[in-house]
């Protein structure tokens, strides 16, 4: 993020960063953001991030063991929404791209990452599909670049820029609410 979303954080923003996992992009963004709202439905990576904020002495950031879909976020809230690494878990997009417009306020902006695995077949492919079926990870969904930039913009949010970060290739897009 520091290379690719430096540009797209004020430090007045309210960001909401939803599947914080253990907590590393978090608190690079709270580095440039005013307040962050952390949210994951794995308590272990709740704990783990709080643990990583505290010894680095970060205090703008509140974690919650939850989902979007819990009520105590209120519309309008957050200048900026993220999610890294977490669309291919996510069985109900639709709703989920819902909830996240309403979160926003007026000209406020999603940023994501999402591994794109079904570019191309690669090993990462492969064993991701493996685990799996073996259910030792969620269910994946394997994204192409163009199918998850048709489904955001499908879903009602405009693509401001978009480009790979990696081999995978992982997609980064910032986009914002038609």
């Amino acid at each position: 993020i520091k290379r690719n979303g430096d540009k797209y954080f004020k430090t007045t923003d309210i960001v909401l960063d939803f599947g914080c996992g253990p907590g590393d992009i978090t608190i690079e963004i709270a580095h440039k953001a005013h307040e962050v709202y952390a949210t994951d439905i794995s308590e272990g990576m709740i704990k783990a991030a709080k643990e990583k904020a505290r010894q680095r002495n970060i205090n703008n950031i509140k974690f919650f063991q939850t989902n979007l879909k819990d009520g105590k976020f209120q519309s309008g809230s957050f200048d900026v929404v993220t999610a890294f690494n977490v669309l291919q878990y996510v069985d109900e997009k639709k709703q989920l791209y819902s909830r996240i417009q309403e979160l926003l306020k007026p000209n406020g902006l999603f940023i994501s990452s999402t591994p794109c695995l079904g570019e191309r077949k690669t090993l990462l492919r492969f064993l991701m599909t493996a685990l799996t079926k073996l259910k030792i990870v969620p269910n994946i969904f394997l994204y192409k670049t163009s199918k998850l930039e048709n489904e955001l913009n499908d879903a009602g949010f405009k693509i401001k820029e978009a480009f790979n970060i990696a081999n995978v290739p992982d997609r980064f897009i910032i986009s914002g609410i038609i």
